[in-house]
């Protein structure tokens, strides 16, 4: 998931840009392996034990890529840390499952996916006034937060249903985290902008636009 504090009372300096900022080649990894992982998931004909276990490795090894990065908020480390970790027992713990059925797997990637969603939103609304297109992850957050909600009221749920939910969000997640990824890679750049504008703004100088957008 985007990991990002709402506890937190986000404010970004110049040295917290560049922490964020340095991690951008992790979020382009994680989503190019989100998007491959999406296409096999559609593509091969699952059995139940089988998706299992490929879930469970593809949570794993998110988990391990999000706890090597930084909150997008700026907040503390140690958060990205918590979630990756918490998407590590995931995966563990629907590889382990002895024997497990759609419903084991569609309740632990509901759940993971409904609180991503849920972070995400709550995310997105606190660091509003920092972060770059807070909307868009707004409106990502609804989005998961729908798929684990459908996932969680569907005891009837079939294996090419579970299939397409978890394949076509792993695409999209996969899609988000690489232009993610690709906008954290501009960030210094776009955050020394603003700043040379609000310089320019207090001495009374006119300015251009900036190119990043809150």
């Amino acid at each position: 998931m985007f990991v990002m504090n709402p506890l937190a009372r986000p404010s970004w300096a110049r040295e917290v840009v560049q922490s964020v900022s340095r991690g951008w080649w992790l979020f382009l990894v994680t989503g190019t392996v989100s998007i491959v992982a999406g296409g096999i998931i559609l593509l091969i004909d699952w059995t139940v034990s089988d998706l299992a276990v490929f879930i469970g490795v593809l949570l794993i090894l998110r988990g391990l890529f999000g706890m090597m990065s930084f909150p997008l908020d700026g907040s503390v480390r140690a958060w990205a840390v918590f979630a990756g970790l918490l998407e590590i027992g995931v995966g563990i713990a629907v590889l382990v499952w002895p024997d497990p059925t759609l419903l084991v797997i569609a309740a632990f990637i509901g759940w993971w996916v409904l609180f991503g969603g849920v972070m995400t939103i709550a995310g997105s609304i606190a660091a509003r006034s920092i972060l770059p297109y807070w909307g868009v992850f707004l409106v990502f957050g609804l989005v998961e937060a729908a798929v684990g909600f459908w996932l969680l009221e569907r005891p009837g749920l079939t294996l090419v249903a579970t299939v397409l939910a978890i394949g076509f969000w792993s695409i999209f997640y996969g899609i988000m985290q690489i232009a993610v990824g690709i906008e954290l890679k501009h960030l210094p750049d776009r955050f020394d902008s603003l700043e040379r504008q609000f310089t320019a703004r207090a001495a009374g100088e006119p300015v251009a636009r900036s190119s990043m957008a809150s």
